[in-house]
Order: structure tokens, then sequence, then C-alpha cells
């Protein structure tokens, strides 16, 4: 049975994740990579000699999560409270020597705990880099593909200037990238070992600890630590603080394509599937779940960023107080980014972006998005703070009259002496050469994503 909690929800789990991310969170799975550390720390203690070679190879041999019955365990570690306990007090049976002592030998099980999180955070790491670009692919593509598609720049949710759909989408690339190398560079810091004991002095393991430690962490694949970290929980706060980056920016992308879904705005639609629907009330609408999925989801795992924060407040060298802290949001914060990332991916490369809709929209301006423009043109003739001031004139008095401001400004004498109404007319006509920085960057763009990432193919040959 699963839990009522959307991410256990059999009927809302997919709203709000990935069954891939899921995955990594699951009971089955946090079994596998314990057997997966126990297994690295009884090769590392019997290289040095720690344990018999003898007794690592049949824990290698027999420790495997297929043998387990998780019903079994589940009520061995409900009687001793303690997971790692009850594990090893389980897995005895298995064994008909002594060899089943030397399971857990020598780490504490913080080492365990701590290191299982890192593994399980490795595989969550390469999903959502995987989600990433993918979504930085679909971006480069429209970004490029709509490098020269005239739109509104939106400043205070009204008409600002003149730009281009690409600029737009091009911000949010350049973002995106940027989060990506952030992600990639905390790679060697985030996911690194521990066997350090609780106390950090691997008293239990003896000498030659740092290099049992190495053994272990190389055995599994992560990063060896150069200091004992079980309180320098930045490693994962760090790591989640660009999770939670990742999805501001999705949500700010959200915000941004539910106001271009908007009835009086219809420059995007959000893709439907055969049989899907928007409304039981409504039975002929579509609407954009998707975007508010992206909006909903960035706040949540914003939320849950500050119990990252509290769980870096650890007293003295091991405080489960704040730990717990993690052990909810590490999974839940990656699970809930994994289902932001599949809605962008799928919402920019199924949906549409009605280009030629954008182009009557620019028609509604009544001359405010051109007011800048006309004002540094009239700036060269007459001084910059005179033609503020007279532009400004002109808005009060459109806004007096209830008159359109274009239409105030060709009947204006004073503006007259300056340009002349085709100049007017020509200066409020939408143009891509109006716009030309808007293509330089977008260029730039481009050209420094495909260098920076040349592993993401994203133009189609």
């Amino acid at each position: 049975m699963s839990s009522g909690e959307v991410l256990g929800s059999l009927y809302n789990q997919n709203q709000y994740s990935t069954a891939r991310m899921r995955a990594v969170w699951t009971d089955e799975n946090r079994l596998k990579v314990v057997c997966q550390a126990e297994i690295a720390l009884a090769h590392a203690m019997a290289d040095y000699g720690k344990i018999p070679e003898s007794a690592y190879k049949e824990i290698a041999e027999k420790l495997k999560p297929e043998k387990i019955d998780m019903r079994a365990l589940r009520l061995v570690t409900g009687r001793t409270g303690h997971f790692l306990a009850g594990f090893v007090q389980y897995v005895q049976q298995f064994f008909d020597d002594d060899s089943g002592q030397f399971v857990h030998y020598g780490a504490a099980s913080e080492d365990i705990e701590d290191t299982c999180y890192v593994l399980q955070l490795k595989e969550a790491h390469a999903i959502i880099k995987e989600y990433m670009k993918d979504l930085l692919a679909v971006l480069a593509k429209l970004t490029k593909e709509h490098r020269d598609d005239l739109t509104a720049a939106i400043a205070h949710r009204t008409y600002a200037s003149l730009t281009t759909l690409g600029f737009k989408l091009g911000i949010f690339l350049n973002e995106q990238e940027h989060l990506l190398t952030n992600l990639e560079k905390l790679e060697s810091f985030s996911l690194a070992g521990s066997l350090a004991n609780v106390e950090g002095l691997s008293s239990m393991i003896g000498d030659h600890s740092d290099e049992v430690e190495s053994k272990f962490c190389d055995y599994l694949g992560l990063a060896t630590p150069e200091m004992y970290w079980h309180t320098q929980r930045e490693r994962f706060a760090d790591y989640l603080h660009v999770v939670t980056e990742i999805s501001q920016s999705l949500g700010r992308l959200g915000k941004e394509l539910l106001y271009m879904s908007q009835t009086q705005v219809k420059e995007f639609y959000e893709p439907y599937a055969p049989g899907r629907q928007g409304s039981t009330v409504i039975p002929t609408s579509r609407e954009p779940y998707m975007c508010e999925a992206m909006v909903n989801l960035s706040t949540v795992i914003r939320n849950e960023m500050s119990l990252m924060y509290d769980q870096m407040q650890v007293s003295g060298e091991k405080d489960t107080t704040v730990w717990r802290d993690l052990y909810v949001a590490l999974p839940e914060m990656t699970m809930y980014l994994s289902g932001s990332l599949n809605y962008a991916v799928n919402v920019l490369k199924n949906g549409y972006f009605d280009t030629k809709q954008m182009k009557k929209n620019l028609a509604l301006d009544d001359g405010t998005m051109f007011s800048g423009s006309i004002m540094m043109v009239l700036s060269k003739k007459m001084g910059r703070e005179n033609a503020h001031d007279l532009m400004y004139r002109l808005r009060v008095k459109a806004d007096n009259e209830h008159q359109q401001l274009k239409d105030v400004m060709l009947a204006d004498s004073e503006l007259g002496k300056y340009l002349t109404n085709e100049q007017l007319k020509e200066l409020m006509t939408p143009n891509a050469e109006k716009v030309k920085n808007a293509d330089f960057k977008v260029n730039k763009i481009l050209t420094l994503f495909s260098k920076h990432h040349p592993e993401i193919h994203w133009e189609e040959k």
C-alpha cells in the first residue's frame, strides 16, 4: 500500500516527480547501496590486513540485496530501533563461520549512513544532469529558431520595449547552463565518501586509516574527503542550494509561459496529449497545468531548503536532531526537481509559441514601447532631460485626454520641430533592425553554450 503523501501516492506521484528519480530513493535501492558500502568497507579493511581476506570474499559473495527478506529485515530493525544495527544482526544468518562478525567492522553507523546518502545522491545527480542537458538542448534550439521573432519585453507587467523571443529564451539558456556548470563543479566535493568514525579519528581502524578510507571511497567511485565531514554538512547544503536555484529559474520560466498562455495574450500553448483533460466543468478548456506545476515545485523546493540550512547546525560530532532534516529534504528535493525538469523539457519541446499572435499583440501598444528610443533620438537635438520632460508631458496629456500616446505625439507641435510624422511612424514600427543587440546577444550565448558544453548536441544536421 502506498502512502497518502504526494510522493508516495500512486495517484499523485507523477505530478510531482518522475519514476526514475523515485527509484533512487526506494527502500530497495537503499538496501542495495548499504550492501555496496559494507562490501567496500570489508574490501578496504582486508586490503590493509584489518580483517581476513577470506572474510571479505565471503561478505562480497553473500551480502546481496536479493537474498534479503525485506519484511523480516523490517521487523529486526524495528526491534533494534536502529537500521544498521538491525541490518548487521539480520545478515549474520548468511554466514556459516565467523566471517559475518566482520560485517560493518571498523565503521561507525554514520560512515555508512552518510556514504549511502552520497551514493544515492550520485545516482540522482546523473539523472538531474541528463534532464538538464535535455532542457538545454531544447532551449538552445528554440533560442536559435526564434532569434528574429519580435515580441515585447515586459517591465512591471507592461510593455517596455521591443525584443525577440530568442532573446527571452536565451536568458534561461544562459542561466540554466551556468547552474549545470555549478552542479558539475560540486561533484568532487559533494560526492565524497566517509570512513572517519564518529569522532573523526578512525580509532576503530587504527594505523593506515587514511589509506583505508581512500580505498573504501575508490571502491565506491566516490571522492576521498580531505577532512572528517560528518559535522560539515555543507557538502549536502551546497549541492541542494544549486538544486534550489535551478528550481527557481524553472519556476520563473513557468511564470513567463503562464503569462503568455493567458486568454488575453495567447502567445504560448501548452501541449495536450490525446485524452488529456483540463477541467471536469469546462470540457473545452486547456489549462497550462504543467507550467503551473513548475511554479508550484519551485516554491516547495525553496521551502525545503530551509531544512538543509538547519541540518548544518550540528552539536558536537554527532547530532541526529538536525541530521534527520537531511533524510527528509535530500530525497524529496531531488524528486521534486526531477518533476519540474521533466515538465520544462516537455512543455518546451512539445508546446507552441504563436509568433503571429506576438506580432498582433505588438500592435496593441500605444507608443509607450518606443518612447525610450524616441527620447534618445530627441536627446541629440534638445538634450536628454528636456527630451525626457517632453515625453513625460505627452504621456500625461494622453492619459488625461484618453488618447493613445502615439496619436498625441504625432499631433504635438513641439515634438514636430525635431521629428516629422514620417520619422515618428518609422521609429514606432517594429522591425528586427531596432533590436540588433538582441541578435548579437543570442549569437553570443549560443556560441558560449556550444563551447562550454560541446557534449550537448542540439543543432539539427
